[in-house]
This record gives C-alpha cells, structure tokens and sequence, in this order.
C-alpha cells in the first residue's frame, strides 16, 4: 500500500470514519467473533456503504490487522512502569496486568494470537505493534534482570514470562482451567505464581 493510497483513504470520510469502523468491528468480534467479521457487514452497522468503506481498509485481512494491532497497543499500556517496586513486585504486577487485560476482551485477545496472522505474513503495523508489546516485557524483565534490555537472558526470561501468562489467560478464557466465582484477577494469578515459586524452591533443595 502507498503513502498516496493511505493519506486518500485517511482524508476520504469527513466524520473520521476509519476509526467508526474500528470500534464496530471491536463490538462484533467481542458479540460474534471473528468468523461472521467482514466490511460489509461493519459497514452496515455504522450506516455507511461499503464502497465507503473500502476507501478506508481494503479487504477483511487490513481491517483485522488494524484491530489486532490496537489490542497490541492496549497491551503495552496496561503493562506497569514503576520503576520503584522490587523485582518479584514487578514480575507479579506485569503478569497481573497482561492476565486482567486478556480477561477483560477475550475475543480481541484471541483474535492477537490467532489463526489469522499465522502465516507469517503478519502486516508490519501488526508487526510493530506486537514488537512494541513484547519490548515492554522486556523492559520489565531488563529491570528486574538488572541488566541491559538486548541481553540475551532478558530475552529468555521475557519468553518464559509470556509463555507463562499467555497460557494461563488462553487456559482461563477458553474454559479449560476453572476460574472460581468471586475470585479475582489477583488472587488468581498470585496463587499461580505461588506454585511456580514453591515449585523452584523445591528443585533448589535437591
């Protein structure tokens, strides 16, 4: 896609329509998932043609780019910045925020990590956006690690930290691993980070 091609569409709709787009498409993955999503019919439920659609997203696979990667750009803002808290604080804290968040938009988060961007041809503005994600983590990781964010072990810790709270959310939210009614967010995750911490003190003693 060119820049002229990109700037037309972005200039195309005087009511800012890409971003009308958007939030519909985010309430039908949310309502009906991503199999029933198509421009045509976002388009109908913000009142617009199609035609005027197209002239913001090309196809399906922009539009779901586009909404994958504002889930990626949510992630890396929910994720915390104090610098101040210990390192067990903030290794619970980002793990805490990435679980809440999956928790809270289910349907975006699978649609993140789903089937769609499998290929490998990921667009690069969900490219980007994932990347940026992930350097948040290993910003975490660089800070509890004390060591310099391209540090090869930052990166082995910061994959074992998503592998993990990726898991647990994708467990919870598709109904494999039983989620108790009244607990919360915190409570669940610190209890599963409790296991991980016995577990390791466990293998030390041996």
């Amino acid at each position: 896609m060119t820049k002229h091609s990109s700037r037309s569409r972005d200039s195309y709709h005087v009511g800012n329509l890409a971003p009308q787009l958007l939030d519909a498409a985010r309430d039908m993955l949310e309502q009906v998932g991503p199999t029933k999503l198509s421009l045509r019919a976002v388009s109908e439920r913000v009142g617009v043609s199609a035609t005027a659609a197209y002239h913001h997203y090309a196809n399906r696979a922009e539009l779901i780019g586009h909404l994958a990667a504002q889930g990626f750009h949510e992630l890396a803002q929910v994720l915390p910045r104090d610098s101040t808290q210990s390192g067990l604080q903030k290794l619970r804290d980002a793990c805490l925020a990435y679980f809440s968040f999956a928790r809270a938009n289910p349907a975006l988060y699978q649609l993140m990590f789903g089937p769609e961007f499998a290929t490998g041809e990921m667009p690069p503005l969900l490219l980007n956006a994932r990347n940026q994600a992930f350097g948040e983590l290993r910003r975490i990781i660089a800070e509890i690690l004390e060591l310099d964010i391209e540090h090869p072990e930052v990166r082995r810790a910061a994959l074992a930290g998503w592998s993990y709270t990726h898991g647990l959310a994708s467990l919870v939210i598709h109904g494999v691993l039983h989620f108790p009614a009244g607990t919360s967010d915190q409570r669940f995750v610190d209890n599963t980070l409790q296991g991980f911490l016995q577990l390791f003190q466990a293998g030390s003693r041996e």
